[in-house]
């Protein structure tokens, strides 16, 4: 087949229109048109940044043989979810699928290699799989971590640094036919995990302990893990995992020393002051205790009708808005990784990208791709006066 023609078999099998190519090579689309019709060839910079986008290997484009299709990764995830996915969860699934091929492309693009995780320092051997075993696990993650005993402040930022990519997008709030989260290991990301946003603040940090057990230890054996309300024996492993994580006993035990609250649980009060000193939701402070054998079954049964985002604003808590409905609008730019964001604005300020071609790609508006292009030139200056000041003291030691 003519090279022509292999192009427009692998973008059509990539699922991606010509505005999308042309957008991300930065070109018209009337030039993809030409390429595909065999009026224009590309460059040999363009043909590798195609064969990147389409994930192809140059030889393929240059076989007499028609391109045959690739695996489609978010199919494979539909299957993996174990309940049958609403029109809105497949949406954004497809979305987590789609960013993690344009942050490759990108970082490709700009020659920036993404700090990525692809092996776990972790393993779990066979037959070491129980809840016990799982809080021990827990507490070896905290160890290499440093985090001590304490709350963990910024769960996403103690992802990156593991260069494990995060990305967040709308899935659906009714878990009969959407899932809280994914694991999947992306050939060229490495370990990326999905956080299902409309789900409240606590919830949300709870599937990203969730989903980074998986990395950790199912890697090995498991190229994605989709997190739905089947509770496998690797889901209930990941639960207690996260729980000991976020909320580990130790600390739990010596917070209540050290605040007074007695070596029992008293009241309903009491979980919710715990649970916002561990920025956990309600229900995972409520069941950690639990485990803990904090409270006992009667109270448990009793405070799980506790209103708690009314029970801790009157304890005067300052409670988020989102604990009542996720501000769609704020995650529109905050769905993306940080270091993703960064990538970004370095491309549009090399000119590597248009604002439109950002625009089109990410789904952000023009404006909100400026506004963040301004919040980027705003943060550096200051870090370049502070190390201009502090030279003189450099050359001088």
């Amino acid at each position: 087949m003519a090279l022509s023609e292999q192009l427009e078999r692998a973008r059509t099998l990539s699922r991606y229109s010509q505005e999308d190519v042309a957008a991300a090579l930065g070109v018209s689309r009337a030039m993809v048109s030409y390429w595909e019709s065999g009026k224009r060839r590309p460059s040999d910079r363009q043909l590798v940044a195609l064969t990147r986008l389409y994930r192809v290997e140059p030889s393929d484009l240059l076989a007499d043989e028609p391109l045959e299709a690739h695996p489609d990764t978010a199919q494979m995830l539909f299957r993996a979810a174990n309940v049958e996915l609403s029109p809105h969860a497949q949406s954004g699934l497809v979305d987590f699928i789609r960013f993690l091929d344009l942050y490759a492309e990108l970082s490709h693009a700009m020659d920036f290699p993404i700090r990525e995780m692809r092996q776990s320092p972790f393993g779990l051997v066979q037959g070491f799989e129980s809840v016990e075993d799982a809080r021990r696990k827990a507490e070896e993650v905290r160890a290499y971590l440093r985090l001590g005993l304490g709350p963990i402040g910024d769960l996403d930022r103690v992802c990156e640094l593991l260069g494990v990519t995060v990305y967040r997008a709308a899935l659906g709030t009714d878990l009969t036919e959407t899932i809280s989260g994914a694991f999947f290991n992306h050939p060229e990301v490495g370990f990326s995990v999905l956080v299902n946003l409309e789900m409240t603040p606590g919830r949300q940090r709870f599937t990203l302990a969730h989903e980074l057990a998986h990395a950790l230890f199912h890697s090995d054996h498991d190229r994605y893990v989709v997190s739905g309300p089947k509770r496998t024996p690797a889901e209930r492993f990941a639960d207690a995992l996260a729980g000991e994580f976020l909320m580990p006993t130790e600390g739990v035990r010596r917070v209540m020393e050290e605040y007074g609250l007695g070596p029992r649980i008293r009241d309903a009060a009491e979980v919710v002051h715990l649970q916002h000193f561990f920025q956990v939701s309600y229900p995972t402070a409520l069941v950690r205790l639990r485990q803990a054998r904090l409270i006992t079954q009667q109270q448990f049964d009793q405070f799980r009708h506790v209103r708690p985002v009314l029970f801790a604003m009157d304890l005067g808590y300052k409670v988020s808005e989102e604990e009542f409905a996720p501000d769609m609008d704020r995650w529109r730019i905050r769905r993306f990784p940080p270091r993703f964001l960064r990538l970004l604005c370095q491309a549009l300020v090399q000119e590597r990208l248009s604002v439109a071609s950002a625009a089109n790609l990410t789904g952000l508006s023009i404006d909100e791709v400026e506004e963040l292009l301004k919040e980027e030139e705003i943060e550096g200056p200051p870090w370049e006066t502070e190390f201009n000041e502090f030279e003189s003291t450099v050359l001088s030691a």
